[in-house]
């Protein structure tokens, strides 16, 4: 055979040896380990190990606790953060509930027990306006004298210590001007209570509703400035509680709070938190 050629016989063969190492390929088989090794072996030095999976992304918990105003604030944090992969939000608060009944732990123990919880945050006072205090379901204190201050604070810090425990920041969203003269006043007895238990225990973050709940006479304003700047009715009928564009607003406000006391959160957003004020 002339120097240069390949006989049919002999392309015969290479031809089946392509398809062999073809099928070979197609169900994982190496056909030619020697020749993979070598190749291997030569470049070791320029091996790149492969990175382990990646863990899927942190999500954080916040939880809204408190009576019916913090769940209306659940609401407002629903909102803002219902389609951000990085957050979810329990919904913990209870309605008709709060300090002049029971000491409100069992709110922080079941959202523990729910699930990881990396937040706290909780509005409370609308049934504590103006109301006796109860232990063992009798009135043991009425509402603004020293005894029932003595056992609101006792509850309050019971509450707080509870939620120190657990390693976590506590968001306490103060109540806002009221209505009525009776429960501005009631609101602002609450908020000087609260204030003071909070003094000492920094995992406690307190954010203020007053200055932007009232007009320039420090009296109720339901009108004001909603999350797009526009003025609106932002407190509900009631004279107590918001709307649905008030909570909207205090969520957000309580929310950058949590951002800038919270480096865990505060990673999970590109942006320097900026708390929005009236």
């Amino acid at each position: 055979m002339p120097s240069g050629t390949v006989g049919v016989g002999e392309q015969a063969v290479r031809y089946v040896l392509l398809l062999v190492a073809i099928g070979l390929l197609f169900v994982g088989i190496d056909p030619w380990p020697a020749l993979s090794q070598a190749s291997a072996d030569t470049s070791s030095d320029n091996t790149t190990v492969a990175a382990a999976p990646r863990q899927a992304s942190e999500r954080l918990t916040v939880a809204a606790i408190g009576d019916s105003l913090g769940d209306g604030l659940w609401e407002g944090l629903y909102r803002r953060l219902h389609n951000d992969k990085h957050f979810t939000v329990f919904r913990g608060a209870r309605h008709s509930v709060g300090f002049t009944g029971s000491d409100m732990t069992e709110q922080i123990d079941a959202a523990f027990a729910a699930g990881p919880v990396d937040a706290l945050v909780i509005m409370i006072g609308a049934n504590d306006d103006r109301r006796s205090f109860f232990i063992g379901g009798k009135a043991q204190a009425l509402f603004g004298t020293k005894k029932w201050i003595e056992l609101y604070r006792g509850r309050i810090d019971r509450f707080m210590d509870h939620a120190g425990r657990r390693n976590v920041p506590l968001v306490w969203v103060l109540l806002p001007v009221m209505r009525t003269a009776e429960g501005t006043a009631a609101a602002r007895l609450t908020n000087e209570i609260t204030t003071e238990a909070a003094a000492g225990r920094p995992y406690v973050t307190l954010v203020s509703t007053w200055a932007m709940t009232a007009d320039d006479r420090g009296t109720y304003m339901p009108y004001f400035n909603d999350l797009s700047g526009r003025k609106r009715l932002m407190r509900h009928a009631d004279g107590l509680h918001f709307s649905e564009p008030g909570y909207e607003l205090l969520a957000k406000i309580a929310f950058d709070r949590l951002l800038e006391v919270s480096p865990r959160f505060r990673a999970m957003v590109p942006r320097t938190a900026e708390t929005l004020v009236r």
